[in-house]
């Protein structure tokens, strides 16, 4: 389906739709869950649905929305899904003018959302993020340029400080300024961009983000970031809870984009430096580990074993 198709199957709707649709998952983040939930509520001008999904969460998430917030479109899930699958479930039962899929890790702070709205329609972007800080405060980095084969080669042999790719400055122009990807934390596009794409890629279990505004830009729109009243990012609360999934679905995914978007060569080398980093990860942290508690030692000998899984023995559901 090109643009103008998908622009004209969503045009009869716009004058009954919300103009923003917000796609919230959730994997046993309850503590945080309602708080994002609140700040929606609190500070969001325009109209607007919030579609949540729970991803087989243990810790009453559901039971969150279900009771404190029933204004809120609740789609449970019996397993977890992942962040693609679930994000484009999501999308499928929006009926928005633009969708913003927002991390529930996050909180939105006053005239954030109407600004970052208007820097886009104003700047025609296709798909954009806000400016993100911290607990306290401080700014965080929320856009990147495309990552290369050569940073997983530097990486692999502790030279990605020195030699990898430079980011952005961390002060945002006020106009905005277009860059490679932006954080998957909270994200801006029409809708149409999901009825032409088909939303993110759920093969990748990381580098979502990077994938569709890689698919975006190749196709001819534009990525932007935009210096807006911040929206607080605590970052890394599903995650956090499970270290070796998230540094093995990390690497793997690295080579998965790698054999996506560049060719065999590419692939080889981003391949074999994701191998390299894991190994020399094990022996360095195995050391650390013998003088005190150190968790990335097991994160990366679960790494290893998957890595071969999916390198040599072609394991599909990796």
């Amino acid at each position: 389906m090109n643009k103008a198709q998908a622009n004209k199957e969503i045009e009869g709707q716009d004058e009954i739709a919300p103009v923003l649709s917000f796609i919230v998952v959730s994997y046993n983040t309850r503590d945080i869950l309602g708080n994002c939930l609140a700040s929606i509520q609190a500070h969001v001008t325009r109209s607007y649905e919030v579609i949540v999904i729970d991803n087989a969460s243990s810790d009453g998430s559901p039971e969150l929305v279900g009771s404190d917030h029933s204004n809120v479109v609740l789609i449970r899930s019996d397993v977890n899904l992942g962040f693609s699958a679930a994000n484009n479930l999501g999308m499928e039962r929006a009926k928005g003018k633009y969708l913003i899929l927002l991390n529930s890790d996050t909180v939105i702070t006053p005239n954030s959302i109407g600004t970052w709205l208007d820097a886009h329609e104003l700047a025609n972007a296709t798909i954009s993020g806000p400016t993100l800080v911290y607990l306290n405060g401080s700014q965080q980095t929320s856009a990147w340029k495309v990552p290369r084969p050569l940073d997983s080669a530097l990486e692999a042999v502790f030279l990605h400080r020195l030699f990898g790719r430079r980011g952005y400055p961390m002060e945002i122009p006020k106009e905005g300024r277009e860059v490679g990807f932006i954080s998957g934390a909270a994200m801006l596009f029409h809708r149409s961009v999901f009825l032409e794409l088909g939303g993110l890629d759920p093969i990748l279990f990381w580098m979502e983000d990077v994938d569709l505004c890689v698919r975006i830009t190749r196709g001819g729109g534009t990525c932007w970031q935009f210096r807006t009243p911040p929206i607080i990012h605590i970052g890394g609360q599903s995650s956090a809870k499970e270290p070796s999934r998230m540094i093995s679905n990390q690497l793997i995914s690295r080579i998965k984009f790698t054999r996506k978007h560049r060719n065999g060569i590419a692939s080889f080398v981003v391949a074999r430096s994701v191998y390299i980093q894991v190994i020399t990860r094990i022996l360095g942290f195995g050391f650390i580990s013998l003088f005190r508690n150190e968790p990335r030692a097991k994160a990366y000998r679960y790494t290893f074993g998957k890595l071969n899984r999916y390198l040599f023995q072609s394991d599909t559901s990796i």
